[in-house]
């Protein structure tokens, strides 16, 4: 009988070996399925962040390029602006010479008619015999 003694309480540490066991495949189970659920919403957390760190940053050198840009535009824009009106007033600086050249080839003109005239009119007035 000390044979079946030693065998039953073998057995019985055993099946309390095996009973331990199989509670902590149990609890790593669960600390597993724990970690599993903790760890996707971790990194869904910080893909978040992540995402809403980045789209702030774009947004603010979006924000800090448009002025930039808007500034560029304003000194183009006043640049031409600029050239506009100096190309316009060289051409109302041209058009006043070319005015008073007019002027002066008119005068001219008219006393060469007056000449032509009056030279026209003694040379007919010799032909007709006066």
């Amino acid at each position: 009988m000390n044979s079946g003694n030693v065998s039953t309480a073998r057995e019985a540490l055993m099946a309390e070996l095996l009973q331990d066991a199989d509670v902590l495949v149990r609890r790593f189970e669960q600390a597993d399925e724990a970690l599993a659920g903790r760890i996707e919403k971790a990194t869904t957390d910080a893909a978040g962040k992540a995402f809403l760190t980045a789209r702030l940053n774009f947004e603010s050198v979006i924000d800090k390029n448009a002025d930039k840009l808007t500034d560029a535009g304003r000194h183009a824009a006043a640049q031409i602006g600029n050239q506009l009106n100096s190309g316009a007033a060289q051409m109302v600086a041209a058009n006043a010479a070319f005015e008073r050249k007019m002027w002066r080839f008119v005068l001219l003109l008219v006393l060469f008619a007056l000449v032509a005239g009056t030279a026209g009119g003694f040379i007919g007035a010799k032909l007709a015999g006066a």
